[in-house]
């Protein structure tokens, strides 16, 4: 028996960085929300473990087997599998790929082998693999607060949304742009504006109003360390903001979006990017993950 199942990239609408704890580890407030762009996580049930990936090499930690032995540990026993992991989302871009295709694992063993876990028990596991991998379990629109793994469902982004995603070419290292973040610096605040607005959802702005409306909302305190310790993001940024100006930085980067009422617009924003030689996608908010 088999499953496959989509793991959808993350956007982090906004990202408030709200304090530091004695530990070195920072209480984030942050609405998130998953998008089109996917890679897909085919697992079978077998008599043995393999791993196949089509697509770049993964460097670094392996979520996905990161995830089988916390599962495996949880329950006390074994669970051997095949994976065949389809590589769409860009590698240590702030997308959330790799707790995407932990979480879908999660969600797909727990059904192939019969795991009675209960939904708080999943959770638990999953935050052992990763602060973003809890919220991709379920996706949609999500407030995520604390270490980002403390998750509040809020009402689905509407359908007719679309994201410019960019994505440089260039690896950023989450642990150095948390550490050049000190807490001196006091947040934009931008997450409880966003909130309000998706929690009253009437009246929408209407296409010939433009994407001002909601784009002055999105952004990332993340964003200036990012830029200022990586070069080569902020010389990406600086270009791609002469034809976009909107655009703003997910997760600790590199990869950057655009928010668009219009679909139109968002496919003349994604024609100028790609002139420039940057990968590119227009995405749609997806509801859930599940």
């Amino acid at each position: 028996m088999a499953l496959i199942l989509p793991a959808y990239a993350k956007l982090n609408l906004t990202l408030d960085v709200s304090g530091r704890r004695p530990n070195g580890y920072h209480d984030i407030d942050s609405v998130m929300q998953t998008i089109s762009l996917h890679d897909l996580v085919y697992v079978e049930r077998t008599d043995c473990r393999v791993f196949d990936l089509v697509g770049p090499a993964i460097e670094g930690e392996n979520l996905v087997l990161t995830a089988a032995r916390e599962l495996e540990g949880h329950v006390g026993r074994q669970l051997p599998f095949t994976i065949r992991l389809f590589k769409r989302i860009p590698m240590g871009a702030g997308l959330g790929g790799g707790s995407a295709d932990a979480a879908a694992f999660l969600k797909a063993a727990k059904l192939l082998y019969g795991l009675r876990l209960t939904p708080g028990e999943l959770v638990e596991i999953a935050t052992a693999v990763g602060q973003d991998v809890p919220f991709l379990l379920s996706g949609g629109t999500a407030r995520a607060t604390g270490l980002g793994s403390t998750i509040a469902q809020l009402p689905a982004a509407p359908s007719s949304w679309r994201f410019l995603v960019v994505c440089p070419p260039v690896e950023i290292s989450t642990r150095a742009v948390y550490e050049a973040v000190d807490g001196g610096v006091p947040s934009a605040g931008r997450t409880p504006a966003l909130v309000e607005v998706l929690s009253n959802p009437l009246p929408r702005p209407s296409p010939a109003r433009g994407d001002g409306d909601f784009q002055e909302l999105f952004g990332n305190d993340l964003e200036p360390a990012s830029r200022r310790l990586f070069p080569q993001l902020d010389e990406a940024s600086n270009r791609l903001h002469q034809v976009v100006p909107g655009l703003t930085m997910s997760g600790t980067g590199a990869a950057l979006f655009a928010h668009f009422v219009a679909r139109a617009e968002a496919d003349a924003a994604l024609a100028a990017v790609r002139k420039l030689g940057y990968p590119a996608w227009v995405c749609r908010p997806v509801s859930t993950a599940a």
